[in-house]
């Protein structure tokens, strides 16, 4: 559960620089709706965790505040057709702990003040596209959360 939830973050944070009509990419995200292969992820599941996105740095923020997993991202490639390639890792983590190290291919794309970010942990891979190909494949929607509502 965990890691579907830190890797849109990581995504978000790789995308966030492509964001149309951001005046500041960096900020808090809230999550849209998520999927893991072809099975949708309960909103109960996503309800009041957040992402964080800073430069370089991505925190998955549970529901209670606290911070649960940290991860370093880095853009591999320029943007094709508004979709970025990136590497993410992660770094720490308070629920996890033998999370640490995890790495990720992913896609992004931002639409609008929203992010579609799709992974697979472990893959050497990039996806394919923005639909999920096999149960280790996790897509997230985050949308950027207006400054002040936090």
């Amino acid at each position: 559960m965990i890691a579907r939830l830190l890797l849109p973050g990581l995504v978000a944070m790789l995308l966030a620089p492509g964001l149309a009509g951001a005046q500041d990419p960096f900020g808090t995200y809230s999550y849209v709706r998520g999927q893991r292969g072809d099975q949708k992820i309960a909103e109960a599941e996503l309800k009041d965790n957040t992402v964080k996105i800073e430069d370089g740095k991505l925190s998955l923020i549970g529901a209670d505040g606290t911070v649960q997993f940290e991860i370093r991202y880095v853009i591999d490639d320029e943007p094709e057709e508004g979709t970025y390639k990136a590497t993410m890792e992660i770094v720490k983590s308070t629920i996890m702990e033998d999370a640490v190290g995890a790495k990720a291919k992913a896609l992004g794309k931002a639409e609008g003040t929203e992010i579609l970010l799709i992974y697979e942990f472990g893959g050497t891979d990039y996806p394919e596209s923005f639909e999920p190909k096999s149960p280790s494949q996790h897509l997230f929607v985050l949308k950027k959360v207006p400054a002040g509502t936090q």
